[in-house]
């Protein structure tokens, strides 16, 4: 399992949501979540990095706050400046993800290479 390609699949589904191209169902179409998430939350790279479940610690909660309070659609997307910047931050976050397993991938190839 690569979780920079899963990783990378959030990126491409927040910038389709960005574009309004797509929306969010949260567990339902999330790539992290359709493989680590069963009812809890584990070894998923979101969970990982922050450190925290339940994309507690990313943008996230503010994104799916916005929607349910001003929005109250179930699937979630751009209606409004605040929801723009929001799913940005989203995808913004998911990428700095995705930066980190790059770079994390690259420090093991070099070790390997190296030798401790």
């Amino acid at each position: 399992m690569n979780k920079i390609k899963i990783m990378e699949a959030s990126v491409k589904k927040w910038d389709r949501i960005i574009a309004g191209k797509g929306s969010d169902g949260g567990v339902f179409d999330c790539p992290p979540c359709r493989i680590f998430y069963v009812l809890i939350c584990i070894g998923c790279p979101i969970s990982e990095y922050t450190g925290k479940k339940f994309c507690k610690g990313s943008p996230y909660p503010d994104w799916y706050w916005h929607q349910i309070e001003e929005h109250g659609e179930f699937r979630k997307k751009v209606r409004c400046d605040e929801c723009l910047r929001l799913a940005t931050a989203m995808r913004d976050y998911m990428q700095e993800i995705v930066d980190h397993l790059k770079a994390e991938a690259e420090k093991k190839k070099k070790l390997k290479r190296n030798g401790p």
